[in-house]
């Protein structure tokens, strides 16, 4: 490797290329998937949408009673959302029922005669949640307060889809687990909602619905049972977790789909440029192979030699791109990757890049760096080492 420096650094350098651009897409998609969950976990088991000619609408209230009379179904909550301007930023404004939300900060739900542990979805970090009567008030996500600057006691004006501007006071800052729940949201309570986005009294966005059953294996199919009874009424739409997590999966494996028919391209260039080092160092090393079978070498101690040597720099190469990977995502924000990968979100408030590294995806590219080389190395390495040495001492410069 000391020997024959260019070889070795066009195969570190081509192949940490090809490792640095697998590694940060695999760990900026795992890091999105990871936090698609996290901000399902709190998530309703059924979500009941409007439908009109196809697409979604405002559902009416009216269809909370016979929801709630399915069996299963523990209770139901009426949700408005939507999104809103404040400056050049945009926000998911969710109005929250109240009267009848699991979004509370308590940390424990009582369900008849037994208790159960609930964490709050929207833990506070500071001032109170909202109630009842907190009209014209919000509590505002950790991202949100840090990009405006803003505190418990600051007014927020925020423009509504009909150009109006609508101030609220911020009476509490929440910190959820996932980073993109708090980046960019602002809760406020039901009726402030629907005066926000002028949804009619007896209609809301959708329906949050939440079954009995609390082992997760059941829920699921408990779900579906009950997903097929709900999607009897008309004009209704449910989405279970499980439906809402294989689409974000799906889209994000989609988008990442596209740098991996780049980075197969790389690849299949750096397996040839591999190749074509190998055999320029086999034929410029026939001397060294020569005298070292004089010696007593066999072919196998030859060939087991080049083996170590493309293992060595398979590895380093892939430490190396799995670093440049992590500092690209992690320390620099994965710039372009991350706008493309969240498609709408540079609409959004900033928020740290969510990086999840796996060990599955740190051996895949460890194994994506040396298998390539193994194949490009070993047949030119069997052609050198069968030559006879006293021809290969002969016909080759010392």
């Amino acid at each position: 490797m000391q020997r024959y420096k260019l070889r070795t650094l066009v195969i570190l350098i081509t192949l940490g290329i090809a490792a640095a651009s697998f590694s940060s897409v695999a760990f900026l998609s795992d890091g999105l998937v990871k936090e698609g969950a996290l901000s399902l976990k709190y998530a309703p088991d059924l979500t009941v949408q409007g439908i009109s000619s196809g697409r979604q609408s405002l559902i009416p209230t009216r269809y909370v009673s016979s929801v709630a009379l399915v069996p299963g179904v523990r209770w139901v909550s009426q949700r408005i959302w939507g999104y809103g301007n404040i400056g050049d930023t945009l926000v998911v404004v969710v109005g929250i029922d109240l009267d009848n939300s699991i979004t509370t900060n308590q940390a424990k739900v009582l369900l008849g005669n037994s208790v159960v542990d609930q964490a709050p979805a929207f833990p506070l970090e500071s001032g109170q949640f909202l109630d009842v009567q907190s009209r014209n008030s919000i509590v505002i996500g950790k991202g949100v307060a840090e990009l405006l600057g803003a505190d418990v006691g600051t007014v927020l004006s925020v423009l509504t889809e009909s150009n109006v501007i609508r101030q609220y006071n911020v009476i509490g800052i929440f910190n959820s687990e996932s980073s993109i729940y708090s980046a960019d949201m602002i809760l406020m309570n039901l009726e402030s909602a629907r005066e926000f986005f002028s949804v009619p009294e007896d209609k809301v966005t959708d329906l949050m619905v939440y079954l009995d059953s609390e082992d997760d294996s059941t829920t699921v199919s408990l779900s579906n049972v009950i997903a097929r009874q709900i999607s009897e009424t008309p004009n209704c739409r449910i989405l279970t977790k499980d439906v809402l997590l294989r689409a974000q999966e799906k889209t994000y494996s989609e988008r990442s789909g596209f740098f991996s028919i780049v980075w197969y391209v790389i690849l299949i260039a750096v397996a040839i440029v591999a190749f074509n080092q190998t055999v320029v160092v086999g034929h410029e090393s026939k001397f060294e192979v020569g005298l070292l079978k004089a010696l007593g070498f066999s072919t196998s101690d030859i060939i087991q030699v080049r083996v170590y040597e493309s293992l060595m720099l398979g590895g380093l190469a892939g430490a190396v791109g799995i670093l440049s990977g992590v500092v690209f995502d992690s320390i620099l924000g994965a710039p372009i990757l991350r706008d493309y990968m969240l498609g709408w979100a540079n609409l959004y408030p900033g928020f740290p890049t969510p990086v999840f590294i796996s060990l599955q995806t740190v051996l895949f590219t460890f194994a994506v760096t040396v298998l390539p080389l193994l194949f490009a190395t070993i047949i030119p390495s069997w052609l050198n080492a069968t030559v006879d040495p006293d021809i290969a001492m002969r016909g080759a410069r010392a």
